[in-house]
């Protein structure tokens, strides 16, 4: 889609503007005409005059955006916030849904998927129709998510799209309508979820078992017990886990089957069952299981906090950094929180990254901030696959330290790292709880996918109490 689509779209408020302030009409009115430069000159002359104005500092970001440069994005957002207390919302999401707005129409069906999963999550009302036109898409994928994000929005053919998808001969849009009418028809889609839990997709058929188990079918029993001994391991402890939410049955039989998998997945999953078979004893054999994670969730489930203990000892004592990342993370849940500081301050030393940011984690959350920005400060310049350098600027953001903030612009604009990258790096900005000035620049990057994720992360940053 051209900029100029885009332009028309971030317009579409410029009236509310101008009724707020009318220092800002001969911008909005040049910005109207098609002279986007000519905008952004106006709100810099009305600034010079008027520089506490919010419809010019408006217009100045508007401009910028038009005309996709994302250092003047930097500097208008920049000076637009030195002189704010709170973030202006509804200008952040016009921005984030003027840009989704345009992604809806790309030729590209992965970025139609990605701009429909954002409007729906961060409640883009006013994108609803423009939803619903992607309905007739041609890729089945793209009108299944669509008929999904407006079922109940009022569109009368929304539930038939969703339910004709649920037939697609593609199994990506058959999952994405299975996972929609199980979230949001429920019970009254039980019988096409019985189905759909057949399908030769195991990526279907696991969400379908999980949605069946969410609203307790027990008319499904049948199809769980049968699921329980799918060859895909996913779908088995999906259907273990249904079972015991379900309650019916005999359930110590299924979690003695279950535990006796070979997927970890699967005997995590026989957990629930025995717990709600009350098999105490086979809860206590898997508490001292060899694999630690296992161990440790039965232990938990066991509410025994000795064996939890030894288990995260045998966690933190792996070879494999996964699993000691893991200890972590299990570490306030199996020792409270006073007690969690000292091991986390061991792992906080860990031969690797990933371990190290999982401790800082529980140390910041635990009451050693100071330690845990010291690691997160380390891992600033980190560069390597799993983008620990965005995870840890964004857990330093979010404990309020500047160095968050800054590495996290600095981050989301570098042309030098790939647009997954600098896309991972503005999803981070949701944790972090903060807008920067490079996430908005982040909306003219040359990467589609990437002005999509930073648009998404706006629009669910307008809605946060947070900044």
């Amino acid at each position: 889609m051209s900029r100029r689509l885009l332009s028309v779209l971030l317009a579409l408020d410029l009236a509310a503007a101008a009724g707020c302030a009318n220092h800002a009409q001969p911008s909005i009115t040049l910005y109207e005409s098609g002279n986007y430069q000519g905008a952004a000159t106006a709100a810099d002359d009305g600034l010079a005059a008027h520089p506490d104005d919010d419809a010019l500092w408006g217009m100045r970001i508007r401009s910028a955006l038009a005309l996709g440069d994302g250092d003047a994005i930097v500097r208008a957002y920049t000076g637009y916030t030195a002189h704010r207390a709170e973030l202006d919302k509804p200008l952040l999401r016009d921005l984030a849904a003027a840009t989704l707005a345009q992604a809806l129409h790309s030729p590209s069906a992965k970025l139609e998927l990605a701009a429909i999963q954002a409007i729906e999550d961060i409640e883009l009302q006013g994108l609803a129709d423009d939803v619903a036109a992607r309905m007739g898409d041609d890729d089945d994928r793209v009108a299944a998510a669509a008929a999904v994000a407006i079922l109940h929005g009022g569109y009368a053919q929304a539930g038939q799209v969703a339910g004709d998808s649920l037939r697609s001969p593609d199994a990506e849009a058959r999952r994405i309508a299975v996972e929609g009418v199980g979230k949001k028809v429920g019970r009254l889609a039980a019988a096409d979820l019985e189905k759909a839990a057949a399908d030769r997709d195991p990526r279907v058929r696991r969400a379908a078992v999980f949605w069946l188990g969410q609203i307790k079918d027990t008319d499904a029993v049948a199809v769980f017990a049968q699921r329980i001994k799918d060859e895909d391991a996913g779908v088995r402890a999906a259907a273990a886990r249904a079972l015991a939410r379900v309650g019916i049955g005999d359930l110590g039989a299924y979690g003695k089957a279950a535990a006796a998998d070979a997927a970890l997945p699967v005997r995590i999953a026989a957990i629930d069952l025995l717990v709600a078979a009350h098999l105490d004893g086979d809860l206590g054999r898997l508490a001292r299981d060899p694999d630690p994670i296992l161990a440790v969730e039965a232990s938990l489930a066991l509410h025994d906090a000795s064996l939890a203990g030894d288990a995260v000892q045998r966690a933190m004592a792996s070879p494999d950094g996964s699993v000691r990342a893991g200890a972590a993370n299990y570490l306030v849940r199996a020792l409270g929180t006073d007690a969690a500081l000292a091991p986390a301050r061991q792992l906080a030393h860990d031969k690797e990254l990933g371990v190290r940011l999982a401790a800082a984690r529980v140390l910041a959350h635990a009451g050693d901030p100071a330690a845990a920005t010291n690691v997160f400060v380390a891992a600033l310049g980190a560069d390597d696959s799993r983008d620990h350098a965005a995870q840890a600027a964004a857990d330093l953001a979010a404990l309020g330290d500047a160095r968050g903030v800054a590495r996290l612009t600095e981050l989301v604009r570098d042309p030098h790292r790939t647009p997954e990258q600098r896309a991972a790096a503005a999803a981070a900005h949701r944790s972090a709880h903060r807008v920067t000035p490079g996430l908005l620049a982040a909306l003219a990057d040359t990467n589609a996918i990437v002005r999509v994720e930073a648009a998404a992360a706006l629009g669910a940053l307008s809605k946060d109490r947070e900044r």
